[in-house]
C-alpha cells in the first residue's frame, strides 16, 4: 500500500508494536472513526480479455495501507 510497511515487518516488530496497535484499534471502534490515511489505497487495473483499449475488459486491484487490513 502507500504506506510502503510490509506484512514481514509488523511480524518481526509484533513485540514493539502490539500495545500502541492495541490502542490504536481500540480507539478507531470506540470512536467509529477510521483514519483518513487508512482509507486510501493504490488501484491496479489488471487485464482480463477483449480489447485492450476498452476500460470495461479491466479488473480493479486494490492495494490497501498494512493496518487496514488489520482492523
Amino acid at each position: 500500500g502507500h504506506d510502503a510497511i510490509r506484512p514481514d515487518f509488523l511480524r518481526e516488530n509484533i513485540e514493539l508494536i502490539v500495545q500502541p496497535l492495541t490502542h490504536l484499534i481500540n480507539l478507531s471502534f470506540s470512536q467509529g472513526r477510521l483514519h483518513d490515511s487508512l482509507k486510501i489505497a493504490h488501484v491496479t487495473p489488471i487485464y482480463k480479455s477483449g480489447d485492450p483499449t476498452d476500460p470495461n475488459n479491466y479488473r480493479p486491484i486494490l492495494v490497501l495501507p498494512v493496518f487496514s487490513k488489520i482492523l
